[in-house]
């Protein structure tokens, strides 16, 4: 063979070759993935039912030593648990009527809370006796709750964490070992009941002698109406380690998590046990 045809042929071997090698930068092996993610808010829903009757009254046409009980529930129907159910009262409204009395709180001074109480918890879960969240000895008016002037009266353990001072129905403090029943949580299902009587005073001073009018007398006419306000807030945010399974970041803790354990939910007291042990995702 001529050293031009040796030639020629080595031309063509090169060529053949580039092409093989562009041929093979198409046909690479390719291999995808994706991490599936799924967001979604959970919901904070507060419902509060009534037992017999409607929670909610009026206050006309009451005479002195009246008084009225109304009991209602509070039941969590959302997805994440509750922390703490705060209370304001708000009265508006008022009619003087035919008294000579004026003054809408001289009118709500005249209503004193003879109880209000609310579920305690235990560790059976069967029987849940209502506790007072008045101190023992003190008066509580319809004045002294919508005026917030109730520092003292109201038991500590029911005062709002949040530092607006408002009362917590939902305690936060439960039997040792029952950590997943502070508050009202999702899991275990843990409804709470409310109870309160109001009564109007009975006040027999006489403005003057032994068969002079009665002082309440001024009082006769008037009329109000008043409302429980009722927030209901959340627990604090957790952190979610790389550590934790699935990620379900608020689905395997329904009871509560709070600013000592938020960062490792695992940590938590499992719902419906007594004892703290590992959340499993």
């Amino acid at each position: 063979m001529s050293i031009k045809k040796k030639l020629g042929m080595g031309v063509a071997t090169a060529a053949l070759g580039l092409s093989l090698v562009g041929g093979g930068t198409w046909a690479a092996f390719n291999d995808t993935a994706t991490i599936n993610n799924h967001f979604a808010a959970g919901t904070l829903d507060l419902e509060v039912g009534h037992v017999n009757q409607g929670a909610n009254f009026d206050l006309t046409n009451m005479k002195p030593g009246d008084s009225i009980k109304r009991v209602f529930n509070l039941n969590n129907a959302g997805s994440l648990a509750i922390k703490e159910v705060l209370l304001n009262t708000t009265a508006d409204d008022f009619t003087q009527g035919d008294g000579t009395n004026s003054d809408l709180n001289e009118f709500l001074k005249q209503f004193e809370i003879d109880a209000l109480k609310v579920d305690s918890e235990n560790t059976d879960g069967k029987f849940e006796p209502r506790e007072s969240i008045v101190v023992s000895g003190q008066t509580l008016t319809l004045y002294d709750l919508v005026n917030a002037s109730y520092s003292g009266k109201i038991k500590s353990d029911y005062i709002a964490s949040d530092g607006t001072g408002r009362i917590n129905l939902a305690p936060l403090v439960v039997p040792s070992g029952e950590t997943a029943l502070r508050g009202i949580p999702v899991v275990p299902e843990d409804m709470d009941s409310v109870m309160f009587v109001i009564t109007f005073k009975d006040d027999q001073t006489r403005t003057g002698g032994a068969y002079s009018e009665f002082v309440q007398n001024k009082f006769q006419g008037n009329s109000a109406n008043f409302w429980f306000n009722l927030e209901a807030t959340q627990w604090d945010g957790m952190n979610l380690d790389s550590s934790h399974g699935s990620g379900a970041i608020n689905n395997g803790v329904q009871g509560s998590s709070d600013a000592d354990n938020s960062t490792e939910p695992s940590q938590l007291v499992k719902p419906g046990s007594t004892v703290s042990e590992p959340v499993t995702d």
